[in-house]
């Protein structure tokens, strides 16, 4: 299909694709409005049919979604392969960290799942039965170290961090995913569950007080819930949910890039918690549990409303990683070098146990 200059298509593909490589500008908006007058023809979603059927790529799916400028959006789908739509299934959505765009390799982001295989998730999917999704976040700016980011934009980051980002609709992207999935196929309505890693665990924690009514769990890992805002006064935090959501947590007390204790630009990972336990209205004392080796530290809140937990996983001495990831060394710290747990296997038992009540 031809998207041409003056049809809603070539708009969104403009929006979508070609802004965020040219931010050298400090008018926004004019270059936008340039580029879509610009005397451009290029058929993108066919471009990328055809090089996923080249590829083995058979998987990566395309939407409008949210009501932002630039609403094209795309994601990885993985639907076990004893599905049959006859019984409800779960329905798990997990969101990538904020990965830098690659100047070499321009379409490398939309030739694989990072997260697919950072996670291991289709492969807990094939065992457990439940569709993994995987979205993709739109290409942003970030100004403060001038490189080119694809990452979901939380409401409590600063306003001047990632240029571009109030041309995109993030929040809304996930809700229409969401639906998307419910139409196209039968999943169990009590039991749709949110991870992510990174700013994928930021974009989580804030997903779930707003899609409270929709989500079951979440299982955010190395992620905060606030950020010192634009002006460096306050702490800018999540919005409290309406209603409860189970949540546990996964961070290492070593992490370089998030750390674990309150910073100078973020929340520590107690107010996380703490945040989750009062809007649950759990039992505030935990009950704790510490590994043979000291290494990991569980604490689980527990008796909240609807049936909800807050458990939180500490891994001594652990970086900015997947607990349990199988990607080697060579990728420094977000390679578990500790091994004892499998974040992918214990969050999927508890979304297992904490179905919406």
């Amino acid at each position: 299909m031809k998207m041409r200059k003056n049809t809603m298509a070539c708009f969104l593909l403009t929006m979508s694709f070609l802004t965020p490589f040219s931010l050298n500008t400090n008018d926004l908006e004019t270059q936008i409005e340039n580029e879509v007058k610009s005397d451009i023809e290029f058929d993108f979603v066919s471009y990328f049919h055809e090089y996923a059927e080249k590829n083995s790529i058979d998987d990566l799916r395309w939407m409008v979604g949210g009501e932002g400028i630039r609403s094209l959006r795309s994601y990885w789908l993985h639907v076990p392969p004893d599905y049959s739509g006859s019984t409800p299934v779960p329905l798990v959505i997990i969101l990538h960290g904020a990965t830098v765009f690659n100047v070499k390799n321009p379409f490398w982001f939309f030739t694989n799942s990072i997260m697919e295989s950072y996670s291991g998730m289709s492969a807990k999917a094939d065992q457990e039965g439940f569709i993994a999704v995987y979205p993709n976040a739109k290409l942003l700016w970030d100004k403060e170290n001038s490189e080119g980011l694809f990452a979901y934009y939380v409401d409590f980051y600063p306003e001047n961090w990632l240029v571009g980002h109030n041309l995109i609709d993030d929040e809304g992207f996930i809700r229409d995913l969401i639906e998307r999935m419910q139409e196209e196929y039968n999943i169990d309505q009590k039991r749709v569950y949110l991870t992510g890693f990174s700013n994928g665990a930021d974009f989580a924690y804030y997903l779930a007080t707003k899609f409270s009514d929709i989500v079951a769990a979440i299982a955010p890992v190395a992620g905060s819930i606030g950020a010192k805002n634009a002006e460096g006064q306050i702490y800018e935090i999540i919005p409290k949910p309406e209603k409860p959501v189970s949540v546990m947590v996964f961070h290492g007390t070593n992490d370089s890039l998030l750390p674990y204790e309150r910073s100078n630009t973020r929340t520590s990972v107690n107010e996380s918690v703490s945040f989750w336990v009062h809007a649950n209205v759990c039992n505030p004392e935990p009950i704790i549990y510490q590994s043979e080796s000291g290494r990991i530290i569980r604490r689980t809140y527990e008796n909240g409303n609807g049936g909800t937990e807050v458990i939180l996983y500490s891994t001594v001495g652990g970086n900015h990683w997947w607990p349990g990831n199988n990607w080697g060394p060579e990728y420094e710290w977000l390679y578990d070098s500790i091994q004892e747990i499998s974040a992918t296997d214990l969050m999927w038992d508890f979304f297992e146990e904490h179905p919406k009540q």
